[in-house]
């Protein structure tokens, strides 16, 4: 399927909400139902809620077409909040107002032409890529639409709730029995990088979010391993699946893979489900942890990692070195620092000088590589 006409589709470039026709009176209603509080999740049956999501509605209809014409920011050119198939509209998202990276946010879904009774029966499911680095995220998890009981399920007013890991242009694919049925393109802002607060939970400090998901914090040191205890809150529903943590440093959105393949057991310290795991970040700064489970984003936490406190080594210890030891005799002499390596052993040293010295092997019982030997005798050289 492919989207609308050009003019159509230059014209939802941009939200279709003027601020002064999207006024804090309808920011406010719709804040209120799809709110960013734990607790706030949307409860169709409201009249409120209705009335609010009809007056989103009508403007976006009202207003879509008459923005034909205006000169769109070029750096948006993507972004679009419907979808057509021909000259038929097919599907408009309405994103809260403030949505940005690392925190979960509502949105509307208006299905224009979904009936559920004419989908009794089939799967939705909801997924989302990121344009940039093609990281994928479960925003609505796949599940068997059933038959309308009051306003359960309501497809001219659906309410999706997600967290996305970082920001930039995000397509959003919604899917009917596993292809696709509409998509559309949304600008998502970037997140706020203050670390993350902690709060008390049972006798522990943990850092997170209270009430969602948290672990007991001994603090990151770069490249240093190190035990913390996961506890998360919901429904037995929301906790299963595969547990997995990526990350991203502050300044860049490449995610790199911290814990995979676990699951949450027990309850404990007044949490609903609790997973011990090991961790550790390649480099200091600010980072974002990610916690997935079923390939759905819960929460971000934002975490700083201190710089690894290299092992000291003197002049008189690195002359006693020689070309013909191994690297089991050198360790005598400069002592075991911490192994950061994975599959080869890397030990990092520090000369009261102030030169790093990295020893990088495979088997201690290795002779000490040539060019390791240069940087020991370039260190005494220069002392």
């Amino acid at each position: 399927m492919k989207a609308n006409e050009s003019n159509w589709q230059n014209a939802l470039k941009e939200n279709p909400f003027p601020d002064r026709q999207f006024d804090e009176t309808i920011k406010r209603a719709v804040r209120s139902r799809i709110g960013k509080r734990r607790g706030e999740g949307p409860k169709f049956k409201s009249v409120a809620f209705v009335c609010a999501a009809a007056i989103l509605i009508l403007f976006g209809l009202f207003y879509v077409p008459n923005m034909i014409g205006r000169t769109v920011d070029p750096d948006r050119l993507e972004s679009r909040n419907a979808y057509y198939k021909g000259d038929e509209l097919l599907l408009q998202v309405f994103p809260d107002p403030e949505l940005k990276a690392g925190r979960e946010y509502g949105y509307l879904f208006h299905f224009a032409k979904l009936v559920q009774k004419e989908i009794v029966g089939k799967e939705l499911a909801i997924e989302a890529i990121h344009l940039g680095s093609n990281e994928r995220v479960t925003a609505l998890a796949p599940f068997i639409v059933g038959e309308p009981s009051s306003a359960e399920l309501n497809m001219e007013r659906y309410v999706v709730r997600c967290a996305l890991p970082i920001g930039g242009l995000w397509l959003y694919e919604v899917k009917l029995d596993g292809s696709n049925y509409a998509s559309v393109v949304l600008e998502v802002g970037e997140p706020d990088w203050t670390p993350s607060p902690t709060f008390t939970s049972g006798s522990y400090e943990m850092r997170g979010i209270e009430g969602k998901i948290g672990f007991i914090d001994p603090g990151f040191v770069a490249r240093k391993p190190n035990k913390y205890m996961w506890h998360a809150w919901g429904a037995p529903s929301e906790l299963e699946g595969s547990f997995e943590v990526k990350a991203v440093k502050q300044g860049t959105q490449q995610m790199i893979s911290v814990i995979e393949g676990l699951r949450f057991g027990g309850a404990i310290n007044d949490a609903d489900a609790s997973l011990p795991s090991s961790m550790a970040l390649p480099e200091p700064g600010v980072w974002r942890l990610l916690p997935f489970v079923g390939g759905r984003l819960m929460e971000s936490i934002v975490v700083e990692v201190m710089p690894q406190e290299a092992q000291s080594v003197t002049t008189e210890q690195l002359k006693k070195v020689t070309p013909e030891m191994t690297f089991a005799e050198l360790l005598e002499i400069i002592g075991e620092s911490t192994d950061i390596g994975s599959g080869r052993t890397i030990r990092v040293y520090r000369h009261t000088g102030g030169a790093e010295i990295v020893l990088n092997y495979v088997n201690a019982s290795e002779t000490v590589y040539p060019d390791i030997y240069d940087t020991i005798q370039n260190i005494i050289r220069n002392e």
